[in-house]
């Protein structure tokens, strides 16, 4: 239900966002994106039998909450309130996609406290046996996800600037992109290790197991 509300935000954001609230567009579209890159992680978490400890669930989802809570209040507030110049984007689109992360916030502190709840009926022993085999997959997917993100900015950034004559915005801009392109160059490092660890920790337990059969 969260990943639906999440790329449904993203989707009417799409359509929605106003080129003359750069600060909205930007914490919107940072949430909105952020989350679905989260949220898939936590879905390919659950796929392995390994979700999220509690700690990293309260943290998501606390920091879910004042995301979405901002982020859907800022745009209502601008669009329920006659601005002084036209606005961009569609109206209906802003005012769905804002009560929609409004909505997800909701979700995900009525998810918090399930969690905590949840929290007190497993083993925490196995549960933990099982997260820390998982964790790498989760880590790479992160990374990965992340890396690819930075490439494109990176790489889209340079080319939109590409043709614009040299000014201080387009060295600000270019300097930008080759920090995205570092950051994703270091996430793919990141995501290749995290994959190394889970195969080394895998072969480890094997071998563990192998010789304890023999025994």
């Amino acid at each position: 239900l969260l990943q639906m509300l999440a790329i449904a935000c993203l989707t009417l954001h799409h359509y929605s966002y106003d080129l003359t609230d750069i600060p909205t567009l930007m914490l919107c579209s940072g949430t909105y994106v952020g989350y679905v890159v989260v949220l898939s992680g936590e879905i390919v978490g659950e796929m392995l039998f390994a979700p999220l400890d509690l700690v990293q669930d309260m943290y998501f989802g606390i920091l879910g909450v004042g995301l979405y809570s901002v982020s859907g209040g800022m745009v209502l507030a601008a669009r329920t309130h006659d601005p002084s110049y036209p606005r961009t984007g569609n109206h209906t689109a802003a005012l769905v996609a804002a009560a929609l992360a409004l909505v997800n916030a909701f979700v995900m502190l009525f998810d918090l406290s399930l969690a905590y709840l949840d929290s007190e009926e497993f083993d925490d022993e196995a549960s933990e046996v099982v997260s820390a085999a998982a964790d790498p997959y989760v880590e790479a997917w992160w990374s990965g996800a992340g890396g690819v993100l930075f490439g494109a900015c990176g790489a889209l950034t340079l080319h939109s600037w590409y043709d614009v004559p040299p000014c201080a915005r387009r060295t600000f801009a270019q300097a930008a992109a080759a920090c995205a392109q570092a950051a994703a160059v270091l996430m793919a490092v990141d995501s290749i290790l995290s994959l190394c660890s889970a195969h080394k920790d895998t072969a480890s337990t094997r071998t563990k197991s192998h010789k304890a059969t023999n025994a």
